[in-house]
């Protein structure tokens, strides 16, 4: 395809009020684990983890324009989170998307209100697609014109932050909602192809569009990556029909994106052993950059994607949150798919484990650690004063006071 799209309805979007955004799809090779090791619990990851966690994927990466030379710098907190798309309600985001993978990929949005060709998902049959121009079968509505965007091909998404994307009074000042590619299925957001919108209330928001009763934010994912890329029903199934099972799972294996080599004899083993369960996209506490210092607002973004095994239960030790403005607790629930706002203050100074509550999850991996720095003791906080998601993250002035 060439560029199109650009367009809200049929209307080209008013410029003063539009964020544009230049985000590319690209391969990379993603390190679960690049410590190589849980520098938190001092637990021993399996063999097939210490082995394999670094593995092929692909991620949404935000450039400075159209160019697509040029990238922008990516907070390290976000690990395999695409770029912070943000706004206050009455906003546009538009994004030029360029598609730099060999697969069609595209960018939906959750919450946000868009036309049918921004929408960003196709819903027939990806062996199927031939190009854009695809119309389904009669008595169905065509795909939008963003539905699919093939290897090399660009497109421009306009979403609208309506009312009805931003909080409600009785909510806290912003929300999170997530976007992710649309095409094929759920292995695009395996792939590591997702991220965060967030939308602030104007009549709470500072001019750039950052909540006002909010000193810093933290985002969290929490995700189950399969890395065999192998459904155990599915391969039991088509097993049972004559294969021979290890040679299936070869084949599945082989032709998975970013299959680690098996070593499983069975596929719900095989399974197992490719799973990385996650935060951010890191294992076993490697997840950086969840510091803050005392006394601040901190707003958590909370998501959870993945499949029915994506049941989790992010907890903090020594620190307590109002979850979305209405109940004290220091445990969220997220099913996959949930996006919920976490409102802490940072009233206890140390080190402190964050993590899922669901024991398999934690002993395969799913923790962090929370740093509250003290005030009133010069040089300990290593935190930039503000720390908002979706900008550059500030030059260090001083390497004794900034991380």
């Amino acid at each position: 395809m060439g560029e199109m799209g650009g367009k809200y309805f049929g209307q080209t979007p008013d410029p003063a009020r539009t964020r544009h955004y230049y985000i590319a799809a690209e391969p990379v090779q993603w390190d679960f684990m690049p410590a190589g090791s849980d520098p938190i619990c001092g637990m021993t990851p399996s063999a097939n983890v210490l082995q394999w966690h670094r593995v092929r994927k692909a991620r949404y990466i935000q450039y400075t324009d159209a160019t697509f030379t040029q990238r922008v710098p990516q907070d390290p907190r976000l690990g395999i989170l695409g770029p912070v798309l943000r706004g206050v309600v009455g906003d546009y985001l538009e994004i030029t998307f360029l598609n730099r993978t060999a697969l069609p990929l595209s960018m939906h949005p959750h919450g946000v209100k868009y036309d049918k060709d921004s929408e960003g998902s196709y819903y027939g049959d990806v062996n199927q697609l031939k190009s854009i121009q695809t119309r389904y079968k009669e008595n169905h509505s065509p795909p939008g014109l963003g539905a699919a965007i093939g290897p090399g091909g660009r497109f421009d998404y306009v979403w609208y932050l309506d009312e009805a994307s931003g909080p409600l009074p009785t909510e806290p000042s912003s929300k999170g909602w997530l976007y992710h590619s649309h095409v094929s299925g759920e292995g695009e957001i395996n792939l590591g192809l997702e991220g965060i919108i967030i939308v602030t209330d104007p009549k709470r928001a500072r001019p750039d569009g950052t909540p006002n009763d909010v000193d810093r934010e933290m985002p969290a994912l929490f995700q189950i990556y399969n890395e065999s890329e192998v459904d155990p029903e599915a391969a039991e199934h088509a097993a049972a029909g004559g294969g021979s099972l290890s040679n299936l799972i070869s084949n599945l294996a082989s032709a998975a994106t970013s299959a680690v080599p098996p070593t499983a004899t069975s596929p719900i083993d095989l399974k197992e052993e490719g799973e990385r369960h996650a935060i951010n996209g890191y294992i076993y506490g490697n997840l950086p950059g969840l510091e803050m210092n005392e006394g601040e607002h901190v707003r958590w973004y909370l998501f959870g994607l993945g499949s029915e095994m994506d049941l989790h239960t992010p907890h903090w030790h020594g620190l307590r949150v109002i979850e979305d403005g209405v109940r004290r607790t220091d445990t969220v629930e997220l099913l996959p798919g949930s996006m919920k706002v976490a409102d802490m203050l940072a009233d206890d100074p140390g080190d402190w484990l964050f993590h899922c509550h669901v024991a398999e999850h934690m002993n395969n991996g799913m923790f962090a650690l929370v740093t509250v720095y003290p005030k009133n003791k010069p040089g300990v906080s290593r935190s930039p004063e503000k720390a908002f998601l979706g900008f550059p993250p500030p030059q260090p002035s001083d390497p004794d006071t900034h991380k």
